[in-house]
């Protein structure tokens, strides 16, 4: 299930010439991970408050156009793997129209427990995360 979240870049998230700093890019992608679970029907406080803990251990971002002061743009999230401990994410960020790609990345996440050490996916998560669970 891809997940869009629209997002009008302030002043306060651009450099010297009116460009979307490159780590406000990041962000976007911790807020798009957070609609996603939240779209259905979780938060990531829900999932901490159950012991298990999804820290980002790999981010990666492609810039391909610059994302400017007060522009309307769109982030497109979804699952994109999950292994035995760990899972993916995959962004794509659009214009307004949806039209001309602005930035693609992904963030890989360890499953861990409120010790940090690193914990199986439980089955509860697994059905969360599962595409029929919408």
């Amino acid at each position: 299930m891809n997940v869009w979240l629209a997002h009008r870049v302030s002043y306060g998230e651009t450099d010297a010439m009116g460009v979307m700093y490159y780590a406000e890019y990041l962000h976007l992608f911790e807020r798009g991970r957070s609609e996603w679970i939240r779209t259905r029907g979780h938060s990531y406080a829900a999932i901490e408050a159950q012991g298990i803990y999804l820290p980002v251990r790999e981010a990666q971002c492609r810039y391909r156009a610059p994302a400017r002061y007060d522009e309307l743009i769109w982030l497109e999230t979804w699952l994109d793997a999950q292994s035995r401990a760990s899972l993916t994410f995959a962004y794509r960020l659009m214009d307004e129209t949806k039209t001309r790609l602005l930035a693609q990345g992904s963030t890989q996440h360890a499953v861990v427990d409120s010790r940090g050490k690193p914990v199986a996916i439980p089955q509860w998560l697994r059905e969360f995360l599962s595409p029929s669970c919408q």
